[in-house]
């Protein structure tokens, strides 16, 4: 059969158009490869902190006990970066030691209440896990039906969404049965409206208070900034990274203080 020139570029087109469809086909599986690991990755690093947690805990038992009393107002904070990063000894970014949201939401609790008992927990490990169940007895040492409040901000280091709203509906019931007589209030998401809509709707779900953070969401005047110094509990200072700068700065902590003790008063 004789090919025409016109027949002859059709095929030529056609052989280009399947080269270019199997590049762009491994290009598509790469990336979800890519994706793939870094879940694990991920997942691997809050089984980790995990398991390094449960650890502390053990080994430390007595040292990490709670010591709520029957005469003050008893607070329980569970979250990522924003409440509490070790090295810091408080929520990132915040320039003062109580200048984050818990320390604003514990000195008012204390002032309206005569004194408040405060603790909080780094529980980003139950954010990064693929089975965030097998994450939920980490909190069994600050429960008590002594609490009269806990706040629930994770969600920020969430990237696989996909059970999030689901995991965080368990999460609101387990608190609630071990600490019955608590007020619970889920914060906002400080980042991501998406996220912010699901933690909304899981604590609709479960009947508690939701403190929205929507209004600021990506407004950089909530934000921190890179070369910000800020004083730790022993005088030394720090300055905000490149990398921390996108977490709530004083004014964003203070925002995040007040929707909580809206919520409180309600």
């Amino acid at each position: 059969m004789r090919i025409t020139s016109k027949r002859f570029y059709g095929i030529i087109a056609l052989a280009v158009l399947v080269c270019l469809l199997g590049g762009g086909y491994k290009v598509y599986r790469h990336e979800q490869s890519q994706n793939a690991q870094l879940k694990q990755l991920q997942s691997l690093q809050g089984r980790t902190d995990y398991l390094e947690q449960r650890l502390q805990q053990v080994t430390d038992y007595y040292n990490v006990q709670p010591e709520y009393r029957d005469d003050a107002y008893n607070y329980l904070a569970i979250g990522n970066s924003l409440t509490l990063i070790t090295s810091w000894g408080r929520g990132i970014c915040a320039t003062l030691p109580d200048g984050d949201y818990f320390g604003i939401v514990k000195q008012q609790l204390a002032a309206e209440h005569g004194d408040a008992v405060a603790y909080r927990i780094n529980y980003a490990s139950w954010e990064r896990m693929q089975d965030r169940s097998k994450a939920l007895d980490l909190l069994n040492i600050l429960l008590s039906d002594k609490l009269n409040l806990v706040t629930i901000q994770l969600g920020e280091n969430v990237t696989d969404t996909s059970h999030f709203e689901e995991d965080l509906e368990t999460l609101i019931a387990y608190v609630h049965k071990r600490a019955p007589k608590a007020k619970i209030i889920v914060i906002g998401d400080f980042w991501d409206k998406n996220r912010n809509e699901m933690r909304k709707q899981a604590a609709a779900n479960q009947n508690v208070l939701f403190a929205d953070l929507s209004d600021i969401i990506g407004n950089k005047d909530y934000q921190s900034k890179e070369g910000t110094i800020c004083t730790l509990d022993d005088g030394s200072t720090i300055a905000v990274s490149k990398e921390a700068e996108t977490h709530p700065g004083d004014k964003g902590m203070e925002y995040i203080a007040n929707k909580v003790m809206e919520k409180v008063n309600q």
